[in-house]
């Protein structure tokens, strides 16, 4: 019996266009893992898609992983870049038996469940993406009644669940890696100021346990409407301007009534400071991104929040050049997975495809390469393989999947600078380093 199946795409395209496994990158477990492939021999253009009908017969040697993506609607740009990507992790690394079959989403909760039920019904053994969390909500329980792993690219881990893992860049891990190397440069009083919304409230519920956990200690907690009239007064009160204000004029009162030498010298080294006495905090927690970022920031300098004393800590959206010029953001630290290998890929990327791949489409390449690697042995497509401890290496570093559906990866550090971001801790090579 015969049915219609998702367009596919094989490493095993006509006219012999293969590509050899013995130069493939080693994309294997951590210890054996070569950080980055050499160039491998690609089609030009998209990679073909290939209509067929499926069968029974070929369900039993063909390797079926499902791509889900929006390839169309308002994100379809970003779709079919992350599918490019997961199309150079095949011909590099798949066998000939792999069938890579890409599925439309829209982007919508309803779109990721049919996608899901079309991957289903085609025979995939895994499944790659969702994108967007409502998606993957919508691919999940398709995908769950079927015994079907699905490795999405969504950073919401409100999303994860057993047989369900989300494989974003987080940005509360990046959060974690960041406080853990402020700790070490002698900071431990953290703050956060955080917007009210579902992105700032997903921060701030585990926020207590990540600064514990490095060996910090949370202090004040504030969130800010984006955007609102109101968010000048937010910062103000959080900044403790005014008490502090009053703090400096009460000392200088004091020093000339005072009227020694001594107190004459500290009032010259009083002009033109506007607060008096420390923050109760010396690492502030900013997840803000984009011109939020930069109004945020430059309030909190206004009201007298010094980045060089206190330490602003960001998450990889910081990494923008728009930001770096930015005067109160310089110092500021952020995680975000070594630049290195990604200049590589994006350069490749190029080359191949014509144009500047957007940043997180390096998760369709490692996670696509994960699943071609795990195909090469049939008894491989299964959690206890995806989730083994040792985890594996890609484009973005070292990752590994747990059995409650979330993801750990290993970052680096980096810093702003007017210049650039520079990396000023390296991300480590083994788990061992991370957690």
């Amino acid at each position: 019996m015969q049915r219609d199946g998702a367009p596919v795409e094989s490493a095993n395209q006509p006219g012999g266009n293969t590509v050899d496994p013995n130069s493939a990158p080693n994309q294997g477990l951590i210890p054996d893992a070569s950080p980055w492939p050499s160039d491998a021999a690609l089609p030009e253009g998209e990679g073909a898609e290939l209509p067929m009908l499926y069968n029974d017969d070929a369900a039993i040697y063909e390797k079926r992983v499902a791509l889900l993506l929006p390839l169309s609607g308002q994100h379809g740009e970003l779709g079919r870049a992350m599918r490019h990507a997961a199309e150079l992790a095949m011909f590099d690394i798949a066998g000939d038996d792999f069938i890579l079959m890409p599925i439309d989403t829209a982007g919508t909760y309803q779109g990721g469940q049919n996608a899901a039920r079309e991957a289903v019904d085609a025979g995939a053994k895994m499944i790659l993406g969702p994108l967007f969390a409502e998606s993957v909500s919508g691919a999940s329980e398709v995908a769950k009644s079927a015994n079907v792993p699905v490795v999405a690219f969504s950073n919401n881990r409100r999303v994860a669940e057993s047989g369900v893992w989300v494989n974003g860049l987080i940005p509360e891990d990046q959060i974690a890696r960041a406080a853990g190397y402020a700790t070490t440069q002698g900071r431990y009083r953290f703050a956060a100021l955080l917007p009210q919304n579902d992105y700032g409230r997903q921060i701030a519920s585990g926020l207590n346990t990540v600064v514990s956990r490095v060996g910090g200690t949370l202090g004040r907690v504030a969130f800010y409407q984006p955007g609102s009239e109101d968010l000048q007064q937010t910062i103000r009160d959080f900044a403790n301007y005014d008490a502090r204000r009053a703090n400096l004029r009460t000392h200088k009162a004091q020093l000339e009534a005072d009227g020694s030498a001594g107190s004459k010298r500290a009032l010259r080294r009083l002009e033109g400071v506007d607060t008096f006495g420390e923050l109760d905090f010396d690492a502030l927690i900013l997840p803000a991104t984009g011109g939020e970022l930069r109004q945020v920031s430059s309030l909190l300098a206004y009201f007298d929040v010094d980045p060089s004393v206190v330490q602003f800590i960001g998450t990889f959206g910081w990494n923008d050049p728009g930001l770096f010029a930015e005067p109160a953001l310089k110092g500021g630290i952020f995680a975000a997975p070594n630049p290195e290998n990604w200049e590589l890929f994006a350069a490749r990327f190029e080359r191949t495809f014509g144009s500047q791949p957007p940043r997180i489409s390096s998760l369709a390449y490692d996670s696509t390469a994960l699943a071609a690697l795990m195909a090469r042995d049939e008894n491989n497509m299964s959690q206890q393989t995806l989730t083994n401890p040792s985890g594996f290496v890609g484009v973005d570093g070292i990752f590994r999947l747990t059995p409650d559906g979330q993801s750990e990866r290993g970052y680096a550090i980096m810093q702003v600078q007017p210049d650039g971001a520079k990396v000023i801790a390296p991300a480590p090579a083994s788990f061992d380093q991370v957690f």
